[in-house]
């Protein structure tokens, strides 16, 4: 049994940043999904569905795709032919989570990120050429269990950048990252996963203590997204935070 409450359906939040891209662009931010901790294949596959509505630009993919991939009760590479289909005008990106080192598991989960068309970022850059402008993504590594390298974030390309976006599962070290990022995207505290009112989040992991749900700014021009994420761990229970994806539209100058 899981419980979800008030409401288990997936909210689309929506947020506006400015850039200087010469026509606006769609990001979508998608987290901590959890397959196989009460989540399983049907999940993944309406959670596909509801990103294709959003005819994104780029999609990010902030880790904890598995909740612990020894434990799940399907073939994880059964989420391959669901991931492909995920649609991204410009790429599909991800960095892995805590979660995704369970059980020795981070070789398999990042082969099958890989093996599902996305571009997977271990403390390196991609550098997206569109039409409308130059974006680097920054991916770093998990902080956990992973070898994260934050001065690869101030890595400089020879072509031209009008937005930068950094991307990371926990959001509590921000500050190590190049402060002209101008917008980091993590996950990992689920936003709590229980809220109350007028308390908030009544427990979050380690890294997701300062920064626990929601947009903040970090720096002039620098902003952190915690998204609360799709899936659950430990407990199958939200109260008062929702299940969220959310869309970022990145606005021309």
């Amino acid at each position: 049994m899981k419980i979800q409450f008030p409401s288990s359906k997936i909210k689309v939040t929506t947020h506006s940043i400015d850039t200087n891209l010469k026509s606006n662009l769609k990001l979508i931010h998608i987290t901590d999904l959890h397959l196989g901790y009460y989540s399983n294949l049907e999940n993944l596959y309406q959670l596909v569905r509801l990103i294709n509505e959003q005819e994104a630009d780029i999609v990010c993919f902030t880790g904890d795709c598995f909740d612990d991939i020894a434990q799940i009760s399907f073939d994880p590479y059964l989420v391959i032919p669901l991931f492909r289909t995920v649609q991204s005008k410009y790429g599909k990106f991800f960095v892995p989570g805590n979660h995704d080192y369970g059980s020795n598991g981070i070789h398999t989960v990042l082969d099958i990120m890989n093996k599902s068309g996305f571009e997977v970022l271990l403390n390196n850059s991609y550098v997206v050429n569109t039409p409308d402008g130059n974006i680097q993504i920054n991916g770093i590594d998990d902080l956990c269990f992973g070898q994260p390298n934050f001065s690869s974030s101030f890595q400089v390309t020879n072509c031209r950048i009008d937005f930068r976006i950094g991307l990371v599962h926990e959001p509590d070290k921000v500050k190590l990252l190049d402060p002209n990022i101008h917008l980091v995207l993590s996950g990992h505290t689920h936003g709590g996963q229980v809220r109350l009112p007028k308390i908030g989040a009544i427990y979050t992991p380690t890294y997701g203590k300062i920064y626990k749900q929601g947009l903040y700014q970090i720096r002039t021009g620098q902003y952190l997204y915690v998204n609360q994420g799709i899936g659950m761990t430990r407990l199958p229970i939200r109260i008062f935070c929702s299940p969220e994806i959310a869309i970022f539209n990145l606005n021309a100058h």
